[in-house]
């Protein structure tokens, strides 16, 4: 056997050494702490027998919950409840020729404000049992990058080798090319559906589809090849939901801007995500930023006025060689979109997608839109819509059609414990500069209401 024949046979493998198991985990762990097995079950409300058999490595598949406990008894925090979890996740996948892996491209910069969206994504992976995972959100929001930090961070484990798909396909030449081919043809409904079957067959492997457009024929073949493929999960990105309805959706959002109500000098504009993405993207502005309050104020508003998304910040951050802090932010307040896009880039491209998420909105879901945009203030549902104690009304479905659209976003700061939302500046500034006859917009602070059959107004009920 040649060189190459040995290079393509390699297989992936758990290195026991570098990975001890979970027994060898817990034991340590309980012996840090200086307790014995009877005072672990104590602290942990788990019987010293189950402690035993997973100390010795008894328990095939230990649940969740008994290892939360334990975790819980031993005071574990961060990296340390990782390697349990990671040794709880058990071996790598075995047999899968490594030739045919495709890792994940590297991240060279900085993913700031999503380390909550990395761990959700990666324990719905793991330890949810989710196998068809679609994050969805706008345009620029930052769904690629996400999908990469989470393909990342699983690949790396060595728990589920990764997958990277092309959608372009390969040339048929190595395995993974091989592969590459046969997923292009799967992702256009076209055939490859039992090659991709006999090449994962029950490895636990996670295929991640970027910027996947998914038609309907696509999605039924990526369910039929998660039926044929006990270990497999898919992981893919889209601007909106599936009409479908299965699968897990995971909504993406804009970063956090901060209360605008605390006002930009406030420590919770200060330290908002949006914020340290600009002054991340500023190069010597990262510094000055930090010690100039004036200029900290000026860019979390230029950040508030982009609505938090990432790619309209970091076009802006680019335009600082040209403008001052203070300069770019009377540009925000006047053009948004053009600060959106960076030198040289396509003026249309920042609000293309957002129009085409209006223009698809029914005519009932654009008046909602309209009068939410007309609120000055982040709201409630209680607060745009009437009788908040009756459900089910249409209103509600518009407002969360328009949260998975893109246009409408989860706001900062708080309201009593009830969720609060706005609508997106840039919308604001869609629908102000719109020539299409709509109805005008004005200021409104009380509930939403229809027009009824009779010519008249209908209060909507609440959610």
């Amino acid at each position: 056997m040649n060189s190459t024949q040995n290079r393509d046979a390699r297989t992936v493998t758990p290195d026991r050494q570098a990975s001890p198991s979970l027994g060898a985990e817990l034991k340590a762990a309980r012996r840090r702490i200086g307790v014995t097995q009877t005072q672990l079950a104590d602290l942990s409300a788990v019987s010293v027998r189950a402690i035993r058999d997973l100390e010795l490595d008894l328990t095939q598949n230990p649940r969740r919950e008994t290892l939360r406990l334990l975790m819980d008894g031993l005071r574990l925090t961060g990296a340390q409840r990782a390697r349990i979890e990671e040794a709880a996740a058990g071996p790598a996948t075995r047999g899968m020729p490594a030739d045919c892996l495709a890792p994940p491209p590297a991240v060279l910069e900085p993913t700031i404000g999503r380390e909550r969206d990395i761990e959700a994504l990666t324990g719905l992976i793991r330890f949810g049992g989710h196998r068809l995972i679609r994050v969805v959100g706008m345009t620029g929001v930052g769904k690629s990058r996400l999908i990469q930090e989470v393909a990342g961070a699983m690949n790396v484990s060595g728990r589920m080798p990764v997958v990277w798909a092309d959608r372009e396909g390969g040339r048929a030449g190595r395995p993974a090319d091989t592969l590459q081919v046969h997923l292009a043809a799967l992702l256009r409904g076209d055939s490859g559906l039992d090659h991709l079957a006999t090449t994962f067959g029950t490895h636990d492997i996670l295929l991640v589809v970027p910027d996947a457009t998914m038609s309907p024929g696509s999605e039924a073949a990526l369910r039929r090849l998660l039926m044929r493929c006990r270990g497999l999960h898919v992981l893919y990105e889209a601007r909106e939901g599936s009409s479908w309805g299965a699968g897990t959706e995971y909504p993406v959002f804009p970063l956090s801007v901060g209360d605008r109500t605390a006002g930009p000098a406030s420590r919770e504009s200060a330290d908002s995500p949006a914020l340290r993405l600009m002054l991340s993207r500023c190069g010597s502005f990262e510094r000055e930023g930090h010690a100039d309050s004036g200029i900290t104020a000026a860019l979390a508003d230029v950040c508030r006025s982009l609505d938090g998304i990432p790619r309209a910040i970091e076009a802006a951050a680019s335009w600082l060689l040209l403008y001052s802090p203070d300069q770019l932010l009377s540009l925000a307040r006047r053009d948004p979109f053009k600060l959106a896009t960076p030198p040289g880039g396509d003026a249309t491209g920042p609000r293309a997608g957002l129009e085409a998420s209006v223009r698809s909105l029914r005519p009932r879901d654009a008046d909602v839109l309209r009068r939410l945009a007309a609120r000055p203030l982040p709201w409630t549902t209680a607060e745009a819509l009437s009788s908040p104690e009756q459900g089910g009304d249409s209103a509600q479905d518009a407002i969360h059609l328009l949260c998975t659209r893109g246009l409408v976003r989860p706001a900062d700061g708080d309201a009593g414990g009830s969720p609060r939302f706005t609508v997106l500046n840039l919308v604001r500034h869609l629908l102000a500069e719109s020539a299409a006859p709509a109805a005008p917009v004005r200021e409104s602070r009380g509930p939403l209401r229809w027009p009824s059959a009779a010519g008249g107004t209908a209060p909507a009920r609440a959610a």
